[in-house]
């Protein structure tokens, strides 16, 4: 049987749900909204929730990568047990909204990471490392995640640039060399003037590293390197409409730091610059 850490079955499955096909997107719907009852169910009942047939569950559990609905079954009980029980705010108010919505990201912290692979951080860390020129694209709510990247990794000797302009995007990653890197945050991994900025990358040869909640999404087909992290509890139409950035905002703080281990003096050299420019625009 396949290993799987803790929480890596459930966020699997909603990440590539959207992937799949409808009567299998029925059925991985089944198995996220049953996931505590999972393993008293079989693979007849769980077609008759989902309005399918028995055949289907098992080419569903096959499609997100398990052997069969027996193996699937096992791995999803087991993550339902790590699971943090939901507990209803206590405070009533805008005030309680506030304190429920910390709660709430609280209990996904574990499972925010259960997609991403540490073999993809690592290629990702020394890539953006050894990379010449280096741009950061990210376009509507990641847009400002992409500007405040650049900016970090300016602070610790790694230069990167960051256009706003869509078309901007496109004609820096066309003009690219197969020694330069693009990075992309994309939430959905559907956004189509990333994916543009990324196919003008590919075609010219350079390095391509994706942030985004979907293992399965466009951008994560055609990157080097795909680090996938999400909220555990939102769905693909709910992640480009409420749209939560704390996962991607988490991973980008931990490259950062990855990012300055691996430059080590030169990162060490670049931050005491930083501080003595940021220190000289402070007033007392």
């Amino acid at each position: 049987m396949t290993e799987a850490a803790p929480g890596q079955v459930i966020a699997n499955i909603r990440s590539a749900r959207p992937s799949l096909l409808p009567a299998e997107q029925a059925v991985a719907t089944v198995f996220l909204a049953h996931t505590q009852k999972i393993v008293e169910l079989s693979s007849q009942q769980v077609a008759d929730l989902a309005g399918a047939s028995r055949a289907t569950v098992v080419r569903t559990c096959q499609s997100l990568g398990y052997s069969g609905y027996q193996q699937l079954r096992v791995l999803l009980a087991r993550d339902a047990g790590y699971a943090v029980p939901e507990e209803p705010p206590k405070v009533v108010g805008s005030a309680g909204m506030v304190a429920d919505t910390f709660v709430q990201v609280g209990h996904a912290v574990s499972t925010m990471a259960a997609l991403l692979d540490p073999a993809a951080v690592t290629g990702s860390v020394r890539a953006m490392a050894a990379a010449g020129r280096m741009l950061v694209v990210g376009n509507g709510l990641s847009a400002p995640l992409a500007a405040d990247m650049a900016s970090r990794l300016i602070s610790i000797g790694r230069p990167a640039e960051s256009p706003l302009d869509v078309i901007d995007q496109q004609i820096s990653a066309r003009l690219l060399a197969p020694t330069d890197l693009l990075l992309i945050i994309s939430g959905s991994g559907s956004n189509s003037s990333s994916l543009r900025a990324a196919h003008a990358a590919k075609d010219a040869g350079a390095t391509l590293v994706a942030i985004t909640a979907f293992a399965r999404s466009p951008l994560a087909g055609v990157a080097d390197y795909s680090l996938v992290v999400g909220m555990g509890d939102l769905s693909f139409r709910e992640e480009i409409t409420v749209t939560s950035r704390i996962p991607q905002t988490i991973l980008m703080e931990g490259l950062v730091a990855a990012l300055t281990e691996e430059l080590g003096e030169r990162a060490t050299a670049a931050k005491a610059l930083a501080l003595e420019v940021i220190s000289g625009n402070l007033d007392e």
